[in-house]
């Protein structure tokens, strides 16, 4: 591992390729990024260049290069979204800030979403968890478990976020589709018809429709316990609330941040264990331990120790979140190469994941994630929501939904994986199956 130095230029940049002119090489990356990764991975071993979503860009991969990026947040790297992002996401996210404004923003929020904080959603997410899991037991047989699960997640999202609120999940679902996808434009052109043209307009709609809803809650003298509640009563240490416009930020970037990836784990999850019944069968006999005990709780959730191993399993072997991306804020040196300043620097959790120290990674193993064999693993080996200063600030929100979902279908529900389908992820911007996992879902 190396530091920033004082004369760095004698040294050579990392070996790779340009590409083409403006599009580098977007186009192999987004096609599929994990043989992207593979494919010069072997040619040029852990350190190697390209030219992706318009900037050229050094992709750093194993844990120790996980931790080099980590230890340089602030320092000689800083947070950079790919510039897609960069024009949809609000600019007073926490997202989106850096330095001391970042580390201030987290402080702020932290104490609204430690896993304590939690216990008032989980009868929230029990009941919306049980009427989805109807509506699906009574609809067209099979369905698409990805498009239902979306719906679920979606609505859970806003519930959490806006609580009693009343907003119009079908609509806000349509904007957020349209959003996303301009999310990950390859091009951000906002020309008429173009997906990011069509994100643009979208997030104006949603922010027109939400801000509304935040003046009314901004008035109650006390606010109730969902997100919005928790932003409206953040305070500064000089007793300063934070502007309307975060505030909207927030809701948007946590909208965004808890969708898509609990909507890729959740799928990828139920693929998993129709896959390998033996953890299936094990999952139910934990949960059949559990009968009994009325409503779910953080307590009852902490009693499913098997569950959380094969939760974190998804995630190691399914990222829900390739990868995320630095800025080197000076000329840099790592594994004997220059970076040079202003260039992107990749965090590759995909990588990361499926490669040493894990012992054969292709296969899904829970046992892996069980206390005596995790705690082996170096710092860095398993990020799937990320690390250091920019750790996933959602990371208990995200773990106790999908925690909910889990086993509640594992105790009222099985469901049956359709032959012949396609069930490969798709590579770009979230791995779900690519025929959108076809079931065929009864009651237990």
């Amino acid at each position: 591992m190396e530091t920033p130095a004082a004369d760095i230029s004698h040294l050579p940049l990392p070996p790779g390729s340009s590409g083409l002119p403006l599009l580098g090489e977007t186009l192999s990356f987004i096609q599929d990024t994990g043989k992207f990764l593979a494919d010069r991975r072997r040619l040029h071993g852990e350190v190697f260049r390209s030219h992706v979503l318009g900037d050229p860009i050094v992709f750093l991969l194993g844990p120790e290069a996980n931790r080099w990026i980590f230890a340089g947040e602030n320092k000689y790297l800083r947070n950079r979204w790919h510039l897609s992002a960069r024009k949809l996401l609000g600019k007073q996210s926490v997202a989106m800030l850096n330095g001391g404004a970042h580390l201030d923003r987290r402080r702020l929020l932290a104490p609204h979403f430690t896993y304590a904080a939690m216990r008032h959603f989980v009868p929230r997410i029990e009941a919306l968890v049980h009427r989805h899991c109807e509506q699906w037991l009574s609809g067209t047989q099979p369905f698409k478990a990805v498009d239902a699960v979306r719906a679920l997640v979606f609505e859970v999202a806003i519930v959490l976020m806006m609580g009693e609120s009343p907003v119009d999940a079908a609509y806000m679902s349509r904007l957020f589709k349209k959003w996303a996808a301009g999310l990950f434009a390859a091009v951000p052109l906002d020309l008429p018809f173009t997906t990011f043209a069509r994100g643009v307009a979208a997030e104006k709609e949603m922010r027109a429709y939400l801000e509304p809803m935040v003046v009314e809650r901004e008035k109650l003298a006390e606010q109730p316990p969902d997100t919005l509640g928790s932003l409206l009563s953040a305070r500064d240490e000089q007793g300063r609330p934070l502007p309307r416009e975060a505030v909207l930020d927030e809701l948007q970037l946590l909208l965004f941040a808890g969708h898509d990836t609990t909507v890729t784990a959740t799928s990828n999850l139920m693929m998993l264990l129709a896959q390998h019944p033996e953890v299936l069968e094990r999952c139910l006999r934990e949960q059949q331990e559990l009968a009994g005990q009325g409503p779910l709780t953080l307590e009852t959730l902490r009693a499913m120790p098997y569950l959380h191993q094969v939760i974190q399993e998804v995630m190691r072997v399914i990222p829900p979140i390739a990868g995320a991306f630095r800025v080197t804020t000076q000329d840099v040196a790592y594994g004997g190469y220059r970076i040079p300043k202003g260039w992107q620097v990749s965090l590759s959790i995909r990588a990361s994941h499926q490669s040493a120290p894990w012992t054969s990674p292709e296969r899904f193993d829970p046992e892996r994630m069980g206390p005596e064999r995790c705690e082996q693993k170096p710092q860095g080996a398993y990020i799937p929501f990320g690390g250091g200063p920019r750790v996933c600030v959602g990371q208990h929100f995200a773990m106790v939904e999908m925690a909910v979902v889990a086993a509640l279908l594992l105790r009222g529900y099985q469901w049956e994986l359709v032959p012949g389908q396609d069930l490969s992820p798709i590579p770009f911007p979230i791995p779900l199956p690519r025929d959108g996992l076809l079931v065929r879902f009864s009651r237990r």
